[in-house]
């Protein structure tokens, strides 16, 4: 029996991923040598990690650039990268030329001749949706072979949706994790109705569902938590409620986090970021875990419905 990560399917394409895959924000800072962060990648690959999604503003364009010398045109690695938004007067937006250039411009980087998932960053407000342009710069590229599934990074429902049932996207990025599963209680079945590919952000909520900070400690300013802003304390609040039962389990904290995501069937695939080898182990030891039993189910329902009543829903 093979002890690699399971893979699922994107949506109704035939593209398979490993149900664990890695976020790649972190490639390519100067924390480490170029060296180590290609050695990094590699053994991804050794662990069985099929996906890995990075970005053109990642670590200032580094990240595709090392991303390119790892692996270049490998046909065993799913690669899903994003163009950021241009600033055209008052507004952000993402128009037909502004996605192409993107697209010529991660395929020169990432040393490709075609990207597997090419996704519009930090999108989803239904205004930026709604403008054609970037749907007709996404059509075009899929025509011309240069990337196989047309995908979104959104933050939105509503833009969401409307890039769903308009048949705009293959494949949607969406925050889904213990704490935060807000925007994607919309998208999961509209997702399935339509076979579109769902990969599942920030399943740790930026380190805080990994048990490192607690009420009495919650200084994060040497870490990407701090960019929870004023969310930061009451998601570290939110988080303590796991705490009692996740550090009992196999794994601890990290293994629930990870096994409530990879629990949504709906989901293709779920990329934490990893800064060291060992924080990429780490990860995919926790989708090796044992799956949620019934008892943390039980509780995870009920947490999430104490936290609805007390929002008001």
């Amino acid at each position: 029996m093979s002890n690699l990560p399971p893979k699922r399917t994107l949506g109704a394409s035939s593209i398979e991923v490993s149900e664990i895959g890695l976020g790649c924000n972190r490639i390519g800072e100067n924390i480490h040598l170029d060296s180590e962060w290609i050695a990094m990648l590699h053994r991804a690959i050794d662990l069985g990690v099929t996906i890995f999604d990075t970005a053109a503003q990642y670590a200032g364009g580094r990240s595709e650039e090392l991303i390119g010398k790892a692996f270049g045109n490998r046909q065993d690695v799913i690669i899903a990268s994003k163009v950021s938004p241009v600033n055209t007067g008052n507004k952000s937006c993402f128009t037909r030329n502004s996605v192409i250039e993107g697209a010529e411009r991660s395929l020169r980087e990432l040393n490709r001749d075609c990207i597997d998932i090419f996704q519009t960053h930090g999108s989803g407000t239904l205004d930026q949706i709604c403008n054609s342009e970037w749907a007709e710069g996404m059509a075009m590229l899929k025509k011309q072979g240069k990337i196989r599934l047309r995908g979104a990074a959104v933050f939105d429902a509503k833009g969401a949706i409307y890039a769903i049932e308009k048949d705009l996207v293959d494949v949607l990025q969406i925050t889904y994790n213990l704490i935060d599963t807000a925007h994607a209680v919309e998208i999961l079945p509209l997702a399935e109705k339509h076979g579109v590919g769902l990969i599942a952000r920030m399943p740790f909520q930026r380190g805080i569902l990994t048990g490192k900070f607690s009420p009495s400690n919650p200084n994060a300013s040497n870490n990407r938590a701090r960019l929870q802003g004023k969310r930061l304390l009451p998601d570290i609040l939110e988080a303590e409620r796991y705490r009692e039962f996740g550090e009992k389990r196999p794994g601890g904290m990290e293994a629930l986090a990870i096994q409530f995501v990879l629990a949504e069937k709906r989901l293709s695939c779920t990329i934490p970021g990893a800064r060291s080898i060992e924080q990429l182990e780490a990860n995919v030891a926790a989708a090796a875990a044992s799956t949620l039993t019934i008892d943390e189910a039980i509780a995870i329902a009920e947490i999430h419905n104490k936290t609805d009543a007390s929002n008001g829903k």
